[in-house]
């Protein structure tokens, strides 16, 4: 089995329901909320969470497609942690989703936090990943019409 199937079947096996399994009456805690989604999928029941989500999906997309379009016509990626992934489309994707999620967990559990300072800053992961592939969108843009 390759490595995209195993991805495929890792992603599948993670993404059972949270409430799937049944939980004691004795073990609930009355006062807090019973928690939605599973691992995967927690951090987009948060509505600011997924449309900040939703804005980093745009400009990463228009970000790979200026970057995948640059590299057709001679150019390369500069960003040395990003080089293996950009000459091939579906590692691109998978990376850019990875990346994506990854800003959304950290910032809901940031926006669930105990710490006052990261309640109010919990935006902040998404909007630096947002503002870097904004910057490489247009970058890429730009060079394309040289």
């Amino acid at each position: 089995m390759g490595w995209p199937a195993r991805i495929a079947l890792a992603l599948l096996l993670f993404s059972a329901r949270a409430d799937a399994q049944t939980a004691s009456p004795q073990n609930e805690l009355p006062d807090k909320p019973a928690p939605r989604g599973n691992f995967l999928t927690r951090p987009f029941y948060d509505k600011p969470v997924a449309i900040f989500a939703e804005i980093d999906t745009g400009a990463a997309a228009w970000d790979d497609i200026a970057t995948r379009r640059v590299i057709d016509h001679g150019g390369y990626e500069r960003n040395p942690l990003m080089r293996p992934f950009v000459h091939n489309s579906g590692t691109l994707i998978a990376e850019t989703a990875c990346e994506m999620w990854v800003a959304a967990y950290v910032a809901d559990r940031m926006r669930r936090s105990s710490h006052a300072t990261l309640r109010k800053t919990w935006w902040l992961p998404q909007e630096l990943n947002t503002a870097a592939r904004l910057y490489g969108g247009i970058n890429n843009t730009v060079l394309l019409t040289r």
